[in-house]
């Protein structure tokens, strides 16, 4: 009779637990990553949603806007009105989360229309591991 042995059973089942662990701890990672990357995205387009927003019902007679920066360190963004003199507000990125090939630093949208010029921008954790916000020159927001 041919059966196999004790060892030999232990031995896959180490190997199948190791199999599984590993894959388990790269799609939790994975996961994790994806999760940074659409919150902060989403606090990027409801800034930008809330520029628009003052900019359409007039607040302080002015136009508003989104001024991006992208530092070395930790990048993050200002809501503004009329112009980057003028900062109302600052809210910054996770540390590993970076702008990326954003047409213009500033998103100036018009009072009483809410137009602006059009515009892409990049936001993750590498030029090839991102979301991209486009903002439409009518102030319409999609995430891609």
């Amino acid at each position: 009779m041919k059966a196999f042995t004790l060892t030999e059973v232990l031995i896959v089942f180490i190997i199948i637990g190791f199999i599984i662990g590993f894959s388990s701890y790269i799609h939790s990672k994975f996961s994790r990553s994806t999760l940074i990357i659409d919150e902060s995205a989403s606090l990027v387009v409801n800034v930008l949603n809330l520029a628009r927003q003052k900019a359409i019902i007039g607040e302080e007679n002015a136009n508003w806007g989104v001024w991006l920066i992208n530092t070395s360190t930790q990048d993050y963004f200002y809501l503004f009105r009329g112009t980057t003199s003028n900062l109302k507000e600052r809210y910054e990125l996770p540390q590993q989360v970076s702008f990326f090939d954003f047409s213009d630093r500033t998103i100036i949208f018009q009072k009483l229309t809410g137009e602006t010029i059009s515009t892409t921008i990049k936001i993750g954790f590498s030029p090839s591991f991102y979301k991209l916000i486009r903002v439409s020159t009518s102030g319409s927001i999609i995430v891609e």
